[in-house]
């Protein structure tokens, strides 16, 4: 027995090992990977016109706006499209060019099969994302009131890990609806740019059922006074008392969905029949 199983890790682990590698170098070559890298790193064109053309009486200090931009831009908005464009759609291909017919057919782990992609995808994303919000960065210090030393780069770090946080929960969720629905780019396009936004908006505990949330949660407190030690700890705790949601407890919950949605993406592709829903025309 206890060869079998020896025999059934080592065999896990090369599923893994070549999902991971073919989806790497599938994605390092598609287009997308070209335009969302283009994307991220579009958010440093700001502080270098606002540095240019601003007035110095009247524009935002670097500090200000590195804060926005990694908060605004980054964290709400490009996390989910990475999760989007570079999970979902990389996985959609499979099933969509009817390769997933093929490793159905064959004693390969699905779980394997799925975390080499997720993996993967992870990687890209985060190398995406860190690219932008630490060029980002380097463009805001020129406007001045944030500068190369250790509280700037603790802030820079703090919003990189806050990123990865997003990679995480959004893609577990973007590869649940990939495996499980046969229209899940318009569902993710509805849940993380229509119903995220709408329910952090709506008085209640509503927004306690979206990712944004707890990632929200996570971020610096009293960014924009990071120079200001006087000020940090009184104004921390006042806003851990409104929003009721801790940090460890964000992370904890980012965990939760990211293990839940990977493990239904297994469930469902154990479950669904895509040969069958392909020759029925389903």
């Amino acid at each position: 027995m206890s060869l079998l199983r020896i025999k059934k890790v080592k065999d896990i682990i090369i599923d893994f090992r070549t999902s991971f590698l073919h989806a790497l170098t599938i994605t390092l070559r598609r287009d997308r990977f070209l335009l969302m890298a283009i994307i991220c790193v579009l958010p440093v064109i700001i502080p270098i016109f606002v540095a240019l053309f601003s007035r110095t009486l009247f524009r935002e200090s670097g500090l200000q706006i590195f804060v926005r931009l990694s908060e605004q831009i980054y964290i709400h908005t490009l996390t989910p499209l990475l999760a989007l464009f570079i999970g979902l759609i990389g996985i959609r291909e499979e099933i969509d060019s009817l390769t997933v017919i093929y490793l159905l057919t064959r004693p390969v782990s699905r779980f394997a099969w799925i975390m080499g992609r997720f993996v993967s995808y992870l990687i890209v994303s985060s190398m995406l994302l860190f690219l932008g919000i630490v060029l980002t960065y380097l463009a805001c210090v020129i406007l001045g009131n944030i500068h190369l030393d250790i509280i700037g780069i603790r802030l820079l770090l703090r919003y990189v890990g806050v990123g990865i946080m997003g990679l995480l929960g959004y893609g577990a969720i973007s590869f649940m609806l990939g495996c499980a629905t046969n229209h899940p780019i318009i569902i993710g396009v509805i849940l993380f740019f229509g119903w995220e936004k709408i329910a952090n908006v709506i008085p209640g505990i509503v927004d306690f059922w979206t990712i944004q949330k707890y990632l929200d949660s996570t971020f610096p407190p009293l960014a924009t006074q990071q120079y200001n030690a006087t000020v940090v700890p009184i104004i921390g705790i006042f806003q851990k008392e409104i929003f009721f949601v801790g940090p460890i407890r964000a992370i904890i919950t980012i965990a939760i969905v990211t293990i839940v949605g990977l493990f239904l993406s297994v469930f469902f592709m154990l479950w669904r029949e895509f040969t069958r829903d392909r020759v029925v025309g389903k």
